[in-house]
């Protein structure tokens, strides 16, 4: 799966097959490329519509930043 050179900032959830488990997530600016090989990869434009799916996963953007 592959997010490449997006005309705008594009968000990503990537997901196991059985679980749907959160594997990975992050964003791909504009003009970049990123590619996974995970089994599902959902794209957002919206980031809080992206955060919102986060957090409804258990992840909090906010709690990782603060670990780093």
């Amino acid at each position: 799966m592959k997010i490449e050179n997006p005309a705008q900032t594009t968000y990503f959830i990537c997901l196991e097959d059985e679980t749907y488990t959160v594997t990975a997530y992050g964003s791909v600016e504009k003009d970049r490329c990123m590619e996974t090989g995970q089994p599902i990869m959902d794209t957002y434009l919206d980031e809080a519509e992206w955060l919102k799916i986060l957090e409804f996963k258990g992840i909090s953007i906010q709690e990782n930043i603060d670990h780093v």
